[in-house]
């Protein structure tokens, strides 16, 4: 589960390790109640909430000096894609006075297979392209889970890096309290980039972010609350993997990942693109088809809906049955465009029940794509 940056920093605050004053925001009226809380004199900086790096190059973060720029930015980043992801809110900061940046990191080794101290000099770049260009300005320690993170080990490798001994101490006890968050939180990464040296010298988190191990969330209570923020884990609970792919104008509604990535193909084959694709090999019921109809009908850029099923185990007049408890759970919400096939165990029976109900099923994906290629060039 990767968490935004803001509930990054939300953590980050329990553990003692300073960050920004800032505020999330959904809507103007917030914005109004941001600039007043975090002052006139302190604001602003406006940065676009997205699971993805590479905000600032997107155009995802903006500083600001008055209310009314802070309005433009707001009303410039909220909606807008950065790699394939909607900005639906926004982290509304005080601005900081910048002397150095730092970047420090937790996460786990892929050779030792043991958690890894990362630190640099060089914050606010992307770390890949550090540990490429500039090699030696990246120091790394394992960490023996047993024994912990020692001081001596960080303090070598600030001496390596050839970081200034006045910082020393406070780099030394962020990077303790990452560790402790790390093992305490059970993640599998935990980074800040840029850690901001202000001018006054003190050490603030200005960028955060946090993974936490899936299968941890059953102990990890307060962060398994934030589950319902992510509509992928929302799907997950009700037995649907969701992917939202970001571009295009078809849902696709399929059982299997082969299934899934064969039906993409073909859709982009006719010179279209899935927006995003649902997975319902996990079962059938009609609680997880409400479930991934809504999210379809809710997102504006679905234009059409393609189900693509064949059931070996599944039983397609199960398939049929549910899918219409479902669309009638749903009311009198008028449905997209929406192209069926089905095949496999049952199939006859699941055509008959969809077709008596008044919907247009096919057994063949050929007829299904030329169908959907129909209604594409009709509307272009």
């Amino acid at each position: 589960m990767n968490l935004y940056e803001h509930h990054a920093k939300n953590v980050f605050e329990q553990y003692a390790i300073p960050i920004p004053n800032g505020r999330v925001v959904l809507d103007e009226g917030q914005l109004q109640e941001a600039y007043e809380a975090i002052g006139h004199d302190r604001f602003g900086v406006i940065k676009a909430q997205v699971l993805t790096g590479g905000r600032g190059k997107a155009g995802g973060i903006k500083v600001v000096d008055t209310f009314e720029q802070a309005h433009d930015a707001f009303r410039t980043i909220m909606g807008m894609k950065i790699k394939n992801l909607t900005v639906e809110k926004v982290l509304v900061e005080e601005k900081l006075t910048i002397k150095n940046e730092y970047f420090i990191s937790v996460t786990i080794d892929p050779e030792a297979q043991l958690p890894a101290l990362l630190i640099s000099p060089k914050g606010g770049m992307d770390i890949e392209e550090v540990a490429k260009t500039y090699p030696e300005a990246l120091g790394k320690y394992i960490i023996a889970p047993h024994s912990g993170l020692p001081s001596f080990a960080v303090v070598d490798l600030l001496q390596k890096l050839n970081i200034r001994r006045g910082m020393w101490g406070q780099l030394i006890d962020t990077a303790y309290k990452l560790y402790k968050v790390f093992s305490e939180k059970e993640a599998t990464l935990i980074e800040i980039n840029p850690l901001v040296e202000t001018t006054d010298g003190k050490l603030i988190a200005a960028d955060g972010r946090l993974n936490v191990d899936d299968n941890a969330l059953f102990r990890q209570t307060e962060i398994a609350t934030l589950k319902s923020e992510f509509k992928e884990m929302v799907m997950r609970e009700k037995g649907v993997d969701y992917v939202d792919l970001g571009e295009g104008e078809v849902g696709l509604l399929c059982a299997g990942a082969g299934m899934t990535m064969l039906t993409m193909d073909l859709v982009q084959h006719l010179g279209s693109k899935a927006q995003c694709f649902i997975d319902m090999s996990h079962g059938v019921n009609p609680e997880g088809f409400r479930a991934a109809l809504e999210v379809l009908y809710f997102d504006s850029a679905v234009k059409y809906i393609l189900l693509n099923m064949f059931g070996g185990l599944t039983r397609m007049d199960e398939v049929a049955t549910a899918l219409l408890q479902a669309i009638t759970s749903m009311g009198d919400k008028p449905m997209k465009p929406m192209i069926m096939r089905i095949q496999g165990t049952n199939a006859e029976e699941g055509q008959k029940i969809l077709k008596e109900a008044g919907y247009e099923v096919y057994s063949e994906l050929e007829d299904t794509m030329n169908r959907l290629k129909k209604m594409l060039e009709e509307n272009r």
